[in-house]
């Protein structure tokens, strides 16, 4: 049903979102430290595995590492949505906008 609404779209058609090379594991690690112990890690943990957008980010960690501070904040803080919620709403939207990270 949500390929229905997203992709069905004339507005959508032929639009692909850009790919950007993901780090490794490895380039993850040796790019920053400061970014594994703060950001991949705490995800990692959580996931079993380094999700994409750690590895997108880590790419960048003058960005990276305040970006997984807003999503500590935005995502796990105490707010009017449960964690689960804010998940959902983060997949569609991914979801709708094609992307992978």
């Amino acid at each position: 049903m949500l390929d229905s609404l997203f992709f069905d779209s004339t507005l959508r058609k032929g639009v692909e979102m850009a790919r950007i090379p993901l780090a490794s594991d490895e380039e993850c690690a040796v790019r920053n430290t400061r970014m594994a112990e703060r950001g991949v890690s705490r995800a990692e943990a959580y996931t079993q595995f380094v999700p994409n957008m750690g590895r997108l980010l880590s790419i960048r960690p003058e960005i990276g590492v305040p970006f997984g501070e807003l999503f500590g904040v935005l995502m796990v803080e105490p707010g009017g949505l449960t964690r689960t919620q804010r998940e959902m709403i983060a997949i569609v939207a991914s979801r709708a906008n094609r992307c992978h990270y």
